[in-house]
């Protein structure tokens, strides 16, 4: 199985391994890529999100692209090309992208169908999204002002208020809902 990391960050793969499918009875050319995440203990991470970009070579028509199907998962103890059938994405005509955490371990399944062959480019890039830091100092914040806030009277009243508020919308939204469901089952009845 062969494996990108941040170390290794562009990977070229032909898929070679010849696989029986099981729902279309047809070999299959398969490839598993091993995506392999940072230690927990790398906290200097937190913030970022690994983007995994997947492009066939250029050798490959664009006519035959929908040939090509890819499978991203966690399950290691799938075989190579097993996913369930409704797991499996077609390639268009443009690159595949994904999001990922930096701390988990991802598979990339590679399967072309019907005789095609050809290399493809699997490459890893990590995204530092700022945002998640400024919820981490926000949150930190509010931690912080807890004492202060609890002893405040008026933030009782107005977050029991905002609480309040909140679940008469939902019982609406309930009601709503159950009387609309009813009124089509009635439609129903009368057809």
């Amino acid at each position: 199985m062969t494996g990108v990391k941040l170390k290794n960050q562009i990977l070229d793969v032909t898929p070679i391994n010849y696989v029986r499918d099981p729902l279309s009875k047809d070999d299959v050319l398969c490839e598993r890529i091993l995506i392999a995440g940072l230690s927990r203990w790398r906290l200097s991470s937190y913030s970022s999100a690994y983007r995994i970009s997947w492009v066939p070579s250029a050798v490959i028509p664009d006519r035959l692209l929908g040939k090509i199907q890819i499978c991203f998962h966690k399950n290691s103890s799938l075989g190579l090309c097993q996913c369930e059938h409704d797991a499996w994405k077609n390639l268009q005509k443009k690159p595949w992208n994904s999001v990922m955490s930096p701390y988990e371990d991802r598979i990339l399944d590679v399967k072309f169908v019907g005789g095609l062959s050809g290399p493809v480019t699997v490459t890893i890039e990590e995204d530092i999204q700022r945002w998640r830091l400024l919820f981490l100092a926000f949150g930190i914040m509010l931690l912080f002002m807890a004492p202060i806030v609890s002893s405040w009277v008026p933030f009782y009243y107005s977050s029991s208020m905002a609480i309040g508020v909140c679940l008469v919308i939902i019982v609406l939204l309930f009601q709503g809902l159950e009387m609309a469901v009813s009124v089509y089952m009635l439609g129903l009845m009368a057809l």
